[in-house]
């Protein structure tokens, strides 16, 4: 059974003059995946490639997003990600600071 979700890391270079890093990923889900609820020490943006998903954000509305259309999301923002009824492909950019894992599983005491 494949992995209901893959990331592959394309690019990852030094902001100059900074304490920050950009990872260029392509995430890949399968449908009806949630990320699970996670923060970033950084901004995401993030571009859908193919199929739907739904960028769930702790205190805002709920946003469907559709091939085509991009959304970010701000450093620290608890947030997670419903896939849809087919598999889809993100183009994600991440600018974070450098060292920090680019991910951390967010814990209902954690914040």
């Amino acid at each position: 059974m494949p992995e209901p979700i893959t990331r592959t890391i394309m690019e990852r270079f030094d902001v100059p003059d900074s304490g920050y890093e950009t990872v260029v990923m392509l995430v890949e889900m399968a449908p009806h995946v949630n990320s699970g609820l996670h923060t970033h020490p950084g901004f995401d943006v993030a571009y859908l490639l193919e199929g739907s998903l739904t960028v769930l954000e702790r205190g805002k509305p709920d946003k469907p997003i559709s091939a085509g259309e991009s959304w970010h999301v701000v450093p620290g923002a608890v947030h997670e990600v419903k896939v849809g009824d087919q598999t889809t492909k993100v183009l994600a950019v991440y600018v974070v600071q450098r060292g920090k894992p680019l991910a951390t599983p967010w814990q209902p005491n954690s914040n």
